[in-house]
This record gives C-alpha cells, structure tokens and sequence, in this order.
C-alpha cells in the first residue's frame, strides 16, 4: 500500500502542475521522495500513458491516460451540481475566496473553489495535509468523535506537520473544538500568510459532512468587513446544507 501510495502522490504532483511540465529534482523535494525511486515512479506512468516526458530540463506533464481518467470521474455529481452556483455567487460578492471542503482520513480535500480576491492562491493539489493550521480543517475535526481527534493529533505530531501557534497540545485543541461547536465558527488572523480566515460547517441532515471555508487579506478587511463576510458565509452555508439534505445519495 506504501508503494501505491507514492505512485498517487507523484501523479498528484504533476497533475497539479498542469498544463506546466515539473521536474524529477522538484517532485521529490516536495515530496520528501529519494530520487532514484521518483525516477522510476515517473517511468511506469509515462510507460502507462499517464504522464509524458517532456525533455531532461523540463521535465514532466500529464498524459492521454491521465485526460480520459479526469474525463470520466465524476464526484457527489448531484451534490456538486447543487452547490458550485452557492459558492461560486458567495466569493463573487464578497470579492474574496471561498473554498468547500471535506475530511477523508488525515486529510482535507477541497471539492470546489472560487477565488476573486486580490490572494494569489493557487491550489494545485486535491488534498492538503493541513487540518490544524486552516480553518476548514479545524471546523472539520471539531465534530469528529474525540478518539478519532487523538488519532489524528498524534499522527500530525509524529509527523513534524503544522499546527496553529496557540494550539499545540490536545487539551489546548479540544477547547477549540469546543468553542467551533458552540459558534459553528472558527475564525483566525493567520500571520503566516497574512490572511484573515473563517469556516462553518455544512451539514447533511442534520449530521456536518464538511466545511465552507473564507480568505481574505488580513490587512484589508475592517472588523465590519468580517462580520458582514461571516453573515454572508453562514447564510450560504445554511442554503448549501438544505440543499443536500434534499438529494437521496450524496453521490
């Protein structure tokens, strides 16, 4: 499984670069992959027409194979389809970015997203290992059963992965948790980035089933500017949430 987890990551890799070509040298220092097992990673799939090699210098880009896959997945069709028109209208008049998201293992997938704020953000992967530094992720994990919150802190402690300054330990977490159950809202200046950011769970009957997540730049948006944005977000939550309540299979 290990192994078929790095060939995926390497796909991922490239497909989120794409239409550009990226290099061997580039995939496996972001991935933390050694070199020769790269090299041979990104043969089998150019050999299997998911990637095509470029050139030496630039490297790699997806391939026929990997086209006609994307082509025909097909996600929570009916679910997407319903909610791409709330968040795509909710970032356009909030002139920010707005970004929908679920939990799957360790890991926060981003199933839509619209940015139309002056944020260069740039998502060129499907999933980010970064729960305990988004907003998203927090709202995400605040609901789970608080075994399953353990499991995942320590496996992103083990792992040296990021974690918001003031919550470093589990007992500092699991207040947070508390108080995103109470306000169905985590918001926070992210000084890293210089981003003001805030989320709201969506739910499915009843049950939080993701996170509708906002970016703004901190410096540019008054304290009324963020009430206004997290009124609208909620309002747009609350509208996403009985939509999908109505459809039979999220799928």
């Amino acid at each position: 499984m290990k192994v078929f987890g790095k060939i995926f990551e390497v796909l991922e890799t490239v497909i989120g670069e794409s239409p550009n070509p990226i290099t061997p040298a580039e995939i496996s220092e972001r991935l933390a992959m050694n070199r020769p097992t790269c090299s041979r990673i990104l043969r089998e799939l150019t050999d299997s027409g998911y990637l095509l090699h470029i050139s030496r210098q630039k490297g790699y880009t997806t391939g026929p194979r990997s086209a006609a896959f994307a082509s025909l997945v097909r996600y929570k069709n009916q679910m997407m389809d319903k909610i791409r028109p709330y968040i795509k209208d909710c970032a356009f008049k909030l002139s920010q970015s707005l970004l929908f998201c679920e939990l799957n293992g360790m890991d926060r997938y981003i199933l839509c997203h619209y940015n139309y704020s002056p944020l260069d953000i740039q998502l060129k992967k499907f999933s980010y290992r970064d729960l305990f530094e988004t907003a998203t992720g927090m709202v995400l994990l605040a609901y789970l059963d608080p075994a399953e919150q353990e499991t995942i802190f320590r496996f992103y402690k083990k792992n040296h992965l990021l974690f918001f300054p003031d919550l470093q330990n589990l007992s500092e977490l699991r207040k947070a948790f508390d108080q995103i159950r109470r306000d169905r809202i985590f918001v926070r200046d992210k000084f890293r980035t210089l981003q003001w950011i805030a989320a709201v769970p969506v739910c499915r009957n009843g049950i939080v089933t993701a996170a509708l997540g906002l970016s703004a730049p901190a410096a540019d948006v008054s304290q009324e500017d963020r009430k206004r944005m997290i009124q609208e977000v909620k309002k747009t939550a609350s509208a996403i949430s009985a939509e999908i309540s109505t459809i039979e299979s999220a799928g």
